[in-house]
């Protein structure tokens, strides 16, 4: 995923994929968070004044099945890097402990 934070406006905007012409947006309950969906899937999310809260994103992540912790930690690189594009994979949750025994 890319995530960009702009210092200027405090906003977030996270690029999940390509966009197309059955792009719509969807406003979240609170208002600060918009994402573009494509085919049922976030195509891309806007977070206004991320700088306040993060919270918004915990709404998109359960909406549309996306990794809440995946979006935190990409939002915390981007505002860590201010107005820059900020590329980030996250990989797999490793098992601990009894689970990876388990395994």
């Amino acid at each position: 995923m890319k995530v960009d934070y702009d210092s200027e406006g405090h906003s977030l905007l996270f690029e999940f994929g390509s966009f197309g012409e059955d792009d719509h947006v969807e406003e979240m309950a609170i208002g600060e968070c918009f994402v573009w969906v494509l085919d049922g899937h976030a195509s891309s999310v806007q977070l206004l004044d991320a700088d306040r809260s993060l919270d918004p994103l915990d709404e998109v992540a359960e909406r549309f099945e996306l990794d809440k912790v995946e979006l935190r930690a990409a939002a915390s690189a981007a505002m860590v890097a201010p107005d820059r594009e900020i590329t980030i994979e996250v990989g797999a949750q490793r098992l601990l402990g009894a689970e990876a025994k388990a395994a």
